[in-house]
C-alpha cells in the first residue's frame, strides 16, 4: 500500500512522526480514514481514540482530546490538546482528578470555571474507558 506522512502531537510532546498507511479519526459523526493522496481537508477532532497503521504494519491507538487534523499533499497533521497511549493511562491517578473534577462541578463556580472542570472531567472518564482496550501492535 502507498504511504504518507503522518504527524501527531499534542502543545506537550510529539507522539508520532513518521511514515503511515491508514489514519483513522473520531469525528463528531462517526470517524474519518485518511490513506494516501487523499483529498486536502481540514476536519475537527472531538475527544476519542486515534488509530494510525505503520508502514511496516501494525496499528497505533491512542486516546486524542479536542483538536483538528490538516491533511495536504499527502502528509497529516494531527494537533490536539492531549495525546496519550491507552496502555499508560495512571488509573489511580485518573481517579483523583475524577473526584476532584466532580466535586469543583458541584461548587458552581463561574461559568469559565464549571467548563473547564467539565472538560476535566470528560478527559478523565474517556482516558479510563480506554485503559487495557488496545494492544500497541495487533
Amino acid at each position: 500500500m502507498k504511504e504518507f506522512h503522518c504527524k501527531v502531537m499534542s502543545c506537550e510532546k510529539v507522539f508520532y512522526d513518521g511514515p503511515c498507511v491508514s489514519l483513522v479519526i473520531p469525528a463528531y459523526d462517526g470517524e474519518y480514514a485518511f490513506l494516501a493522496n487523499h483529498q486536502a481537508c481540514v476536519v475537527v477532532i472531538p475527544y476519542g481514540v486515534l488509530r494510525l497503521r505503520k508502514a511496516q504494519g501494525g496499528w497505533i491507538h491512542c486516546v486524542v482530546s479536542l483538536g483538528v487534523v490538516h491533511f495536504v499533499d499527502n502528509e497529516a497533521t494531527v494537533l490536539v490538546d492531549f495525546v496519550e497511549d491507552p496502555e499508560k493511562v495512571d488509573a489511580v491517578r485518573a481517579r483523583e482528578v475524577e473526584e476532584m473534577a466532580e466535586e469543583e462541578l458541584r461548587q458552581h463556580r463561574s461559568l469559565v470555571e464549571y467548563n473547564a472542570n467539565q472538560a476535566t472531567l470528560a478527559r478523565t472518564l474517556y482516558r479510563l474507558s480506554t485503559r487495557g482496550k488496545y494492544d500497541k501492535d495487533i
